[in-house]
């Protein structure tokens, strides 16, 4: 007999909100660039700061993302978050990104994408490895295909009223928007973790 055992597994999961109202939560993103912009892991582009999680534009949003992230903790057996801690709202122009970071201090965090489509080339979220340096130098050029075994990184294109939801110690980044006519608008939250008892 013999079985490939997958110890040290990642977990990220893709939910299709797109029944939404979509237009509704855009228009909200796109009324935040008014206020300034707080500068992060984004290099150029808009990051607002944490929004207000009571505005009823966002009660469906709000809602389905705490069902989807209990879902979650009953599949990996992790205790669930009771809110939301926070999100706010990030529109990448041309040639913007956002540099590899984490979220320290949550459970999980993710992404949402509010806008009606998506052109192929306004930037995917890019997950990194936990062990991205020491596979790499072994492995980097070992693969004859690559996989979810091999790769050292992978990569989620965004579309329109999907989220991604992937434990917060988890190295991402967004790669730059390459689509001069296009403004790539998502919006990242924050579930944090439940205080110990």
């Amino acid at each position: 007999m013999r079985e490939i055992i997958n110890f040290f597994v990642t977990p990220i999961t893709v939910i299709d909100l797109s029944h939404l109202n979509l237009i509704e939560i855009e228009e909200y993103c796109l009324m935040k660039k008014q206020e300034q912009s707080v500068t992060k892991s984004n290099q150029g582009g808009f990051q607002s700061n944490s929004i207000d999680l009571s505005e009823k534009v966002l009660n469906n949003l709000n809602k389905h993302l705490l069902i989807e992230t209990h879902k979650l903790c009953d599949d990996l057996q992790l205790k669930k978050p009771n809110r939301i801690g926070h999100m706010w709202v990030n529109i990448n122009n041309y040639g913007h990104s956002n540099t590899n970071h984490i979220h320290p201090g949550c459970l999980f965090s993710g992404v949402f994408y509010p806008s009606q489509s998506y052109p192929e080339d306004c930037g995917t979220i890019k997950f990194q490895h936990p062990l991205h340096d020491m596979m790499g130098y072994d492995w980097g050029t070992q693969q004859t295909e690559y996989n979810e075994y091999n790769s050292l990184s992978f990569q989620l294109p965004p579309m329109s009223g999907r989220v991604v939801i992937f434990p917060s110690w988890l190295v991402h980044r967004v790669e730059p928007n390459l689509n001069k006519n296009f403004s790539r608008i998502s919006m990242s939250f924050n579930m944090p973790k439940t205080s110990p008892k």
